[in-house]
């Protein structure tokens, strides 16, 4: 048995006779690393996970040790190295691409974290009648999803293990996932919904829409990738009217401070209809200002999920609501007052969002002052910046920090009347040479403390920051160090909880489980975990935070279809504001 220190094992033992049994894992020395309960009776079964170390020697059963035994090799780092080396840049963006999908599947329409769609007699009628639209005007004969939880507004958190046996493709005799079975525990959810979260799960679906159409000639028709383009933006608009126009208490929007206001609140409990969370935060308005962005760009360009079938909210209205996004936006939060509130860190999610809106402004007034507003927050990341491109007062992870206000500086730099490449560039230098940890294989969080802490969300900051400097920038060595640390990160030190069949293969050095094998009672969704930790010394990754969080996992989504393999040579723009604004095609499409 070879064992890749750092990588969690599962292995179920099973009593094959009458004897009793055991499984056990013991060092050099002969004492026990880790054990099974013993198994007296013939079919009995046991289930033993554990992270494999450099002190396994051994595995035995302790009943019977002279003739139930084996050796444990355990991989070198000299071996990981070479097969580190192997993980190139086309095979981290390809499971970057794979990724992102299975989170953004599992939030929008399997897992029912959040207010479903549709939960009224009303909204069961809408339901059905644009089922049948969208079939009609798909090529296909049903939902590629069998019982959907679609998710209207998802809430902040949850707890990917499922309650009973899923029903889904992983072997051949399925064809398609029953949603109904994959669910998670509703009292394991938060009950909460932000603006975040909201945003980043829906401009995820806004992003694979387009992805979609930029594909209909080559996607496999089991996909039903017509179906799930209509059905994405569809859901994108019912989320804007709930939580923007008209799904408050007061017939307002949700997350809005009233009727006659765009700023908004950070956590409301839809099942009490109560704000939870009345403080307007820079880091909720970036997310959603970004998000209405992309669908104006959806709605104003008719695309074919837009318009297909008719549109729940009118492109002049989305025009009117970013615009109005934007304007309570930048009034609420000046420069200085987004440092205060968080740190330097937010800075870059600002500038992004801003860079999104800028190019999308509905008037050259607004775009111009958009510019001014990028400009101004650039001034505030100049003053937190040392000479060797070091930025201050950021996150605790600073490699975070320097990959998110890289990249926000050149999507801002994306306005006219805004450039700040040469800014940019030794702050994306210091995260890709001075951050970097060639023994680890991953970014170091900056705290000198022998252990690095990377939650989803600084992954996607840092993944943010290298599609940057590889797109805009064309630095050196940014791929092979992207696909290093998303080898050790998200592979073997689990960020991603679990894979399915569509990229799962065997051969891959750090293969993740299938869903129904990662853990629990009966397995746990293909999305991210939370938070995991790297020690530096032990050369071991352990899950520090197993919880689902929505908007920072959504977020790191949209990072991961930027740069992965469609973001990059086969679908336009790596996330890059205004290069992906128009369809396939040179039809004609009207919006109404």
């Amino acid at each position: 048995m070879t064992l890749r220190p750092g990588t969690e094992y599962e292995v179920v033992w099973e009593n094959l006779d009458s004897a009793p049994h055991n499984f056990t894992i013991k060092d050099a020395d002969g004492n026990n690393v880790v054990s099974t309960e013993t198994m007296s009776n013939q079919g009995e079964t046991r289930s033993l996970t554990f992270t494999a170390s450099e002190e396994m020697a051994q595995y035995i059963c302790t009943v019977h040790p002279s003739t139930m035994v084996g050796d444990i090799r355990i991989e070198s780092r000299t071996t990981q190295a070479a097969q580190q080396a192997a993980y190139d840049w086309q095979e981290a963006t390809w499971d970057s691409y794979w990724y992102s999908l299975y989170n953004m599947n599992t939030s929008i329409a399997v897992s029912g974290v959040g207010v479903l769609f549709p939960d009224n007699e009303e909204q069961q009628q809408m339901f059905e009648e644009r089922i049948a639209g969208f079939l009609q005007n798909s090529d296909v004969e049903k939902p590629p999803i069998k019982n959907p939880n679609l998710n209207v507004t998802p809430f902040t958190e949850g707890d990917p293990h499922f309650t009973q046996k899923p029903v889904a493709p992983f072997s051949a005799d399925v064809d398609r996932i029953d949603a109904s079975t994959m669910a998670w525990d509703r009292s394991e959810m938060s009950g909460v919904v932000s603006p975040a979260s909201v945003a980043w799960t829906h401009l995820k679906g806004v992003t694979w829409a387009k992805n979609f159409e930029s594909h209909f000639d080559i996607l496999p028709p089991d996909m039903a990738p017509k179906f799930r383009t209509q059905m994405l933006a569809t859901v994108a608009q019912i989320a804007i009217r709930a939580t923007l126009i008209d799904g408050g208490p007061e017939n307002d929007g949700a997350l809005t401070k009233g009727e006659d206001s765009l700023e908004l609140v950070s956590g409301f409990d839809p099942k009490r209809g109560e704000v939870v969370d009345e403080t307007a935060r820079p880091t909720q308005h970036a997310a959603m200002l970004w998000f209405l962005s992309d669908m104006t760009s959806l709605a104003n360009g008719g695309w074919y999920g837009y318009v297909n079938p008719e549109p729940l909210i009118p492109a002049k209205k989305l025009q009117q609501l970013t615009d109005g996004m934007a304007k309570a936006t930048m009034e609420a939060f000046p420069p200085e007052k987004i440092v205060e509130m968080g740190s330097t860190r937010d800075l870059g999610v600002m500038l992004g969002g801003v860079g999104w809106y800028g190019t999308h402004a509905g008037s050259e007034q607004l775009r111009s002052r958009a510019a001014e507003y990028a400009n101004a927050l650039a001034s505030a990341v100049e003053g937190k910046l040392a000479d060797n491109g070091k930025l201050q007062d950021g996150s605790k992870n600073q490699a975070a920090t320097q990959g998110v206000v890289g990249q926000g500086l050149l999507w801002a730099s994306q306005i006219s009347n805004v450039n700040h490449e040469e800014m940019t560039r030794p702050i994306l230098t210091y995260l890709l040479e001075d951050l970097w940890d060639d023994e680890a294989g991953t970014f170091a969080d900056g705290t000198g403390d022998g252990t690095y802490a990377i939650t989803v969300r600084d992954a996607g900051d840092i993944t943010g920051g290298v599609n940057a400097a590889d797109a805009v920038l064309g630095i050196e060595d940014a791929q092979a160090k992207y696909a290093n640390f998303y080898n050790q990160t998200f592979n073997r030190g689990r960020l991603q909880r679990a894979e399915r069949p569509a990229s799962r293969s065997e051969d891959a050095e750090y293969t993740l489980p299938l869903p129904q094998n990662a853990g629990g009672e009966y397995g746990q969704a293909a999305v991210y975990n939370t938070e995991v930790t790297y020690d530096t010394d032990a050369d071991e990754w352990s899950v520090s935070n197993d919880r689902f969080t929505t908007a920072q996992a959504l977020y790191t989504a949209n990072q991961d279809i930027w740069i992965s393999q469609w973001g990059g040579d086969f679908f336009e723009g790596r996330g890059v504001p205004g290069t992906n604004d128009s369809p396939p095609g040179e039809e004609e499409t009207t919006t109404k």
